[in-house]
């Protein structure tokens, strides 16, 4: 491996680690003070990086506790264009989004503690809302793109995009009121399960 190679590799851990200290730093407080009383200060201030630091990272205190940027979103959205011509509309999502629930990327102990701040603080719904707006709308963007279907001009890919988040969401609540002993890979099988069965019509 080459010394330039070593040296990307050491940036993009860096960041991810950087990444997740200021959304972990952002949930704690949260769950300390509760999100009224929390500022992007404090949160930068609690994971050790300046308020520059922090923008560079997350556009907003909303985004720090999603843990969402988008970045993130374009990353799946290329993913989704980028798959082999023969995959349909639906698998191409399956593996877009099997990317990025992919079993080595989840903190079961993060994942729970997000769960317990966005479903214990009424003031991130709007945040939630518009974060599954933007979301769906990206993903319906990349579908059409990749169909070659001008935007809005058809149902489906919208239809497609819209079923599979609303399965991947059953999923995610199943797994979370499963008891015990469940893993990312639970979920990821969950996940490919949800998606067998809207390409069989949920006979």
């Amino acid at each position: 491996m080459s010394t330039v190679t070593e040296d990307c590799g050491l940036r993009e851990r860096k960041k991810r680690e950087t990444r997740s200290a200021i959304h972990r730093a952002a949930l704690d407080l949260v769950e300390e003070k509760g999100y009224a009383a929390v500022t992007t200060d404090a949160i930068a201030a609690r994971a050790g990086v300046s308020a520059r630091t922090f923008f560079n990272y997350y556009p907003s205190k909303d985004a720090a506790v999603l843990g969402t940027r988008p970045e993130d979103l374009d990353q799946v959205a290329a993913r989704i264009e980028t798959q082999p011509a023969d995959e349909t509309p639906l698998d191409c999502l399956r593996v877009a989004i099997l990317d990025l629930l992919a079993p080595s990327t989840l903190d079961r102990a993060l994942r729970a503690q997000r769960r317990r701040v966005l479903l214990g603080e009424p003031a991130l719904a709007p945040a939630m809302i518009g974060n599954n707006i933007r979301v769906e709308n990206a993903l319906t963007a990349a579908l059409e793109r990749r169909l070659g279907v001008a935007p809005g001009a058809a149902l489906e890919p919208r239809l497609t995009v819209a079923a599979s988040l609303a399965a991947v969401r059953a999923c995610i609540e199943h797994h979370h009121g499963s008891s015990g002993g469940r893993d990312g890979r639970d979920l990821n099988a969950s996940i490919e399960r949800a998606f067998d069965l809207l390409a069989a019509g949920l006979r």
